[in-house]
């Protein structure tokens, strides 16, 4: 199903006042977005824009990642992981049973029927990433933090590859164009590999972020500079109106004719308020910047079997992944860091030098995978944005995009059915607008 007029939110295209809530990569994306196309956006977080998730992730505009989070083969993978100090997954015991009620709904969803609707879902939203990133980077004068890349996946053992052949094919059958590696290949396709890689997948068709901070501070940037509004304040609630929206802030109340919610892991709280229960869960990953190696990498290397990414960017070569599924405010585990090191200096030849800065920070991330985008069946002003999980950089200009087309009334570039706030309950006693 595709949302067409019909679907659009009661009032579409006459709304002039918009609040964005998050200055993260989504949020920032979208305040520009709706701003290029002539709206008053007022952008509203109490953090500096880009200090969350959209700072510290790995840089990769990965059009290639369509796959479920979690997998039907996934679960096989967990109590070898779980046992592994260093291996990719750690779950938080003081939130044990918030997330075992997200893993549950996440095993749920792990059937091939649904990885396909999932896969086909993310490839219509990432299909346009690089484009539509270069066109927002290039009109607000910041399209140096970007470059064209492919994108390499490389596997130390062949039962790793093996393993993970019929996911290649799923993409392949979605158009992603890549060719296999063996040893030789590798070394010519990067040779600041180290020399215990088996095989790798070469992907095409990517982009990378040399400063994914940066980027999002650019961009807000040259919001502020086209006479943008920036709210630095923390958001109580969302109260609907009658005729949009009120926002009460830690200082004041702001009216607005629609509101984007764009807040990443902390999206469902303020959501809830409203009558929504949407599982999102904070997934949070860990970098290591090593400001002055010997060796630049051409393009990101995605180590397949520990689930982690290295790219060069401007400030040094970071080293990105795990995923800890705890709370926002626990306090990091240097244990993750010191693992990346030293998966780092087994992966890269050359000296890498002392390590830089170190940085955790949180995904939000929805069982299904899919982000949810659209508007509030509770309340047509509301306007949902958030839940990207691993792929907030990638599909932040798209998403900005549809959420501005729906927001002028117009249909929106792809499918938005997918990604409907419907799909997830409701509190008891709430009902959908008329």
């Amino acid at each position: 199903m595709t949302v067409g007029q019909q679907d659009l939110p009661p009032g579409a295209g006459s709304a002039r006042r918009i609040a964005v809530v998050g200055a993260g990569i989504v949020g920032v994306s979208c305040a520009w977005q709706l701003q290029a196309r002539g709206y008053d956006v007022t952008l509203i977080d109490r953090q500096e824009p880009g200090e969350a998730a959209s700072f510290g992730n790995a840089g990769v505009i990965s059009t290639s990642s369509i796959l479920p989070l979690v997998g039907a083969n996934t679960w096989r993978k967990v109590p070898g992981w779980l046992a592994d100090p260093s291996g990719p997954l750690r779950i938080g015991l003081r939130d044990l049973p918030k997330n075992l009620a997200w893993f549950r709904a996440a095993q749920a969803n792990a059937t091939m029927a649904k990885a396909e609707t999932v896969a086909r879902a993310l490839n219509d939203l990432h299909g346009q990433a690089v484009e539509d990133h270069f066109n927002q980077a290039n009109e607000a004068g910041c399209a140096h933090l970007l470059v064209r890349s492919n994108y390499l996946h490389v596997y130390r053992t062949a039962k790793g590859f093996e393993a993970d052949l019929g996911d290649w094919e799923r993409r392949r059958a979605l158009g992603v164009g890549f060719q296999t590696l063996g040893p030789s290949e590798l070394a010519q396709a990067e040779p600041a590999l180290a020399p215990d890689f088996a095989r790798g997948m070469l992907v095409d068709g990517h982009g990378t972020a040399l400063d994914p901070g940066g980027l999002v501070k650019a961009l807000w940037a040259d919001f502020r500079a086209r006479q943008g509004r920036v709210v630095k304040v923390g958001l109580r609630r969302i109260v609907p109106m009658e005729e949009g929206v009120c926002l009460v802030t830690d200082a004041d109340e702001i009216r607005a004719d629609r509101v984007v919610l764009a807040a990443g892991a902390w999206s469902a709280e303020i959501a809830h308020s409203l009558g929504h229960r949407f599982p999102l869960t904070s997934e949070r990953g860990y970098h290591v910047v090593f400001p002055d190696p010997e060796i630049t990498l051409k393009s990101p290397v995605m180590l397949a079997e520990e689930k982690v990414a290295v790219t060069s960017m401007s400030m040094g070569l970071r080293v990105a992944g795990t995923a800890e599924f705890t709370a926002p405010h626990r306090p990091a585990n240097p244990r993750r860091w010191a693992m990346l090191e030293k998966l780092a200096a087994r992966s890269i030849r050359g000296a890498l030098g002392p390590a830089g800065s170190r940085w955790h920070g949180p995904r939000p991330s929805l069982p299904d995978t899919l982000p949810v985008i659209g508007p509030s069946e509770l309340h047509p002003a509301v306007i949902f944005a958030f839940g990207h999980g691993h792929t907030g950089l990638t599909a932040s200009a798209s998403t900005a995009r549809a959420i501005a087309a729906l927001i002028a009334g117009e249909a929106p570039p792809f499918d938005l059915y997918p990604f409907r706030p419907g799909r997830f309950p409701v509190a008891p006693g709430k009902r959908a607008a008329s």
